[in-house]
């Protein structure tokens, strides 16, 4: 027992204190940020390359298991970790038994999930009428205990920075599971090939975060001083409750007052929109709430940390956003061909609200960086009521109103989100504005300018138009940045931070940012 206690005291300096990670957050940060994006990149290719083949394994009607399956399982996906594992990595000063404390209520909790999915499987097969569905629903639960092992130590993880430890675990983590899977399709399983992939995802997410990370929780302890903990987790959690809600009322109601070929229609466009704005900046969060964790106690160095990230946010997601809308209806018919053009309008439309959609998804990094939960949450209420109602509004006038609904209620709702989650330090909307106004006339300009060019030439091949206009947006958009800036310094300025992205030897890429 007392080696063991010698041992924790050893990790002290390097896994729970984290003051010696100040030194040059920049470089850390920016790089940790291309690291992680990297990963989730594999992850995706990783992910797509394998649906695609396992399509051509499998049925159908294997695939329709699943999404049966997923309907309940993705709903207690909210709860697999009780918003502990933010709390551990926000945390100003934690220690060994805290950590331990709350490693074993996420195992608790997971266990709990787990009997309550046991327990309401029978009714899952008699709903849907399909008696293989309980054994698939008890056999999905198990992936919720492997992730309750892994929460605490994929935390500590975060809070070191250790992101290109995390990189390593995602990429083989999902190239492990979807190689698995294939095997299994190749031999037979059927439907099991694609069930046992979340599992041993799981276990081997698990596997790694516990060959990476050297601590090893104790005991859990009844004064450990985990109250303030548990509380931010539950103000997190209700964040991502209310929020979950608000998301699928959308498709909920284009289900109900509109039918199911619509809300087809609806589903396709908003996940090819959502695709590439949910790889670009949830793998950033956690990157950016580590980061900010570290300097709110100099509120200067915070504030001027967050609105650089907002620039380059913006400087990358604007411009996505005037391209979807400018390009939308030519991205939807190479894709996914003519029968699908009921769908590219409602993409145009939400794209336009990609780049709001990051810039709008920052304002947990300030609430959770600043282990104020308890306003996420009550800022998730008002979104929610504020998002709902848009949708009522936008429902008249079909799918593509609920989108409009969807898109405006970003535009109005981002600036009152940063406002009030910058409250604590003082953060101002001017701050904000003054660093991004001109890289949002600037990608306005551009998509304004494609918007007409591309009807210019609707009469050619869309490969070559799809080229072309591409082509032409950028060259206008970074035109645009620098005549509005009067200056070329900010692209090479945001091309130094580039670089960073890039795996190079540390030596020239901190080279590269001074």
């Amino acid at each position: 027992m007392q080696n063991a206690e010698i041992k924790q005291k050893n990790l002290k300096e390097n896994i729970f204190d984290t003051d010696h990670l100040k030194g040059n957050l920049k470089s850390r940060a920016v790089r940790g940020g291309g690291i992680v994006i990297f990963a989730r990149t594999v992850d995706f290719i990783a992910h797509t390359v394998g649906t695609i083949v396992l399509a051509r394994l499998l049925l159908p009607a294997d695939f329709g298991l699943l999404a049966m399956v997923l309907t309940i399982t993705g709903f207690f996906v909210l709860f697999k970790d009780l918003g502990l594992s933010d709390a551990t990595v926000q945390s100003e000063k934690i220690n060994h038994r805290q950590v331990s404390t709350l490693f074993w209520i996420n195992v608790l909790f997971s266990a709990l999930i787990i009997v309550l999915i046991v327990i309401i499987s029978p009714f899952v097969a008699n709903f849907y009428n399909e008696p293989r569905l309980a054994k698939i629903v008890v056999i999905s639960a198990f992936s919720f205990i492997f992730a309750g092992l892994s929460t605490q130590h994929l935390a500590l993880l975060k809070r070191n920075m250790k992101f290109k430890q995390i990189a390593s675990i995602e990429i083989i983590a999902a190239i492990g599971s979807i190689t698995i899977a294939l095997v299994m399709a190749l031999r037979g399983f059927g439907y099991w090939a694609l069930v046992a992939r979340p599992i041993i995802l799981a276990v081997l997410t698990m596997a790694g975060v516990w060959f990476f990370c050297p601590w090893r929780p104790g005991l859990p302890a009844r004064r450990s001083g985990v109250k303030g903990l548990i509380r931010f987790g539950a103000g997190t959690m209700g964040f991502y409750v209310v929020n979950y809600f608000a998301r699928n009322t959308d498709k909920a109601l284009i289900g109900w007052a509109i039918g199911p070929i619509a809300l087809g229609f609806y589903h396709k466009a908003y996940h090819l929109f959502i695709l590439p704005v949910s790889q670009f900046s949830i793998p950033l969060q956690s990157v950016a709430v580590t980061t900010l964790t570290k300097l709110r106690n100099e509120p200067e160095r915070y504030k001027a940390y967050f609105v650089k990230a907002i620039a380059l946010l913006s400087f990358a997601g604007m411009p996505m956003s005037t391209y979807l809308a400018a390009l939308g209806r030519d991205v939807i018919l190479l894709l996914l061909g003519p029968r699908w053009m009921e769908a590219a309008d409602i993409f145009a439309v939400l794209g336009l609200g990609a780049g709001m959609q990051i810039i709008y998804a920052t304002q947990g990094w300030l609430h959770v960086s600043l282990g104020r939960s308890d306003r996420w949450f009550w800022w998730g209420c008002v979104n929610s009521v504020i998002m709902v109602l848009f949708f009522l509004a936008g429902l008249p006038f079909g799918a593509i109103g609920v989108a409009a609904g969807y898109t405006i209620s970003l535009f109005i709702l981002t600036g009152p989100a940063l406002w009030y989650a910058g409250r604590p330090v003082k953060l101002t909307l001017r701050e904000i504005v003054s660093g991004v106004w001109r890289i949002y006339l600037a990608a306005l300009a551009a998509g304004i300018f494609t918007w007409v060019l591309v009807r210019t030439f609707a009469d050619i091949n869309i490969f070559y138009r799809l080229s072309f206009c591409s082509a032409a947006f950028m060259i206008v958009y970074l035109l645009s940045v620098a005549i509005l800036s009067w200056s070329f310094e900010p692209l090479v300025r945001y091309w130094k931070l580039f670089l960073l992205f890039i795996p190079v030897k540390k030596a020239k890429a901190q080279a590269a940012s001074e």
